[in-house]
């Protein structure tokens, strides 16, 4: 008996694909014994397969006909990118990038005046703070835009 799953999980979208490729062959694409991978795949078990094996199947499951991308929409869900819209996407792509960015260098700059521990480092590192802070703030924004639309 299947155990029931919820969409857009790791754990659906790997009975997704072994339906269509069979968990023998998906076992052999992942290096994987067949038994680890069913393990893999049932939520109550907690384990959760790699990327790279999910990339992997995800690949032969497209090329082998597959419709979709069970992994990807897994993931993009997660990630809260919404798939069907590439101007949605987009956006969150590039605000994602721009908080990066900014909390990478405000990373920076906290260690830097932690190591130095003068009034010019932590001035810097507080300015390089806020900024990440704003950029963190128009992601949420975006984000709530997008899950308020219907």
């Amino acid at each position: 008996m299947t155990k029931p799953q919820k969409p857009l999980t790791h754990y659906r979208a790997l009975r997704d694909v072994a339906d269509h490729l069979g968990w023998d062959r998906c076992a052999a694409i992942s290096d994987l014994s067949e038994s680890m991978l069913r393990k893999m795949g049932d939520p109550e078990t907690g384990r959760e397969i790699k990327l790279r094996d999910a990339m992997r199947l995800e690949a032969v499951y497209r090329q082998d006909g597959g419709e979709g991308s069970p992994f990807f929409d897994c993931f993009a869900a997660r990630l809260g990118v919404d798939t069907a819209s590439t101007d949605a996407a987009s956006c969150m792509i590039k605000a994602s990038s721009k908080v990066a960015k900014e909390a990478g260098e405000a990373v920076a700059a906290a260690l830097d005046a932690a190591g130095r521990g003068d009034h010019a480092s932590k001035a810097a590192a507080l300015k390089e703070a806020e900024e990440g802070l704003t950029a963190m703030v128009a992601l949420v924004r975006s984000l709530r835009m997008e899950v308020a639309a219907p």
